[in-house]
């Protein structure tokens, strides 16, 4: 899966995971306040596309932008790539920094959601 660059590509990939689907005006209008020039946002949509990342549907006279992944999918892949490479105990403490940042209501979750992909992994 091909990661997001830039911040702008971040913001509207968050507009568009919060919205579902969206036209170019409405993900600028979205946007903060230099969110940058209508083509600007256009062009940055269209390379997403080209990429995988969302889909493009016509919608009257405009095109509608929709994710084609969802943002927990998006994190997961990426994430899977970012520690590929680490060696076992680095992954490890990578990943208990992590979760030593969250709540407890947090952690509570997190635990009822592994405990089921752990089910649906021995169902398989």
């Amino acid at each position: 899966m091909a990661a997001l660059q830039g911040e702008l590509q971040l913001q509207i990939m968050g507009v568009l995971w919060r919205l579902e689907a969206a036209t170019v005006e409405r993900v600028r209008g979205e946007l903060p306040a230099r969110g940058g020039a209508y083509t600007t946002v256009q062009t940055v949509l269209n390379r997403l596309a080209d990429r995988g990342l969302l889909t493009r549907h016509k919608v009257g006279n405009a095109i509608e932008y929709r994710p084609s992944v969802s943002e927990p999918e998006y994190l997961t892949s990426t994430l899977r790539a970012t520690l590929a490479g680490a060696s076992r105990p680095a992954r490890r403490a990578a990943l208990a920094e992590l979760v030593g940042e969250l709540g407890d209501e947090d952690l509570a979750a997190i635990r009822g959601e592994a405990q089921e992909t752990a089910r649906r992994s021995r169902r398989r």
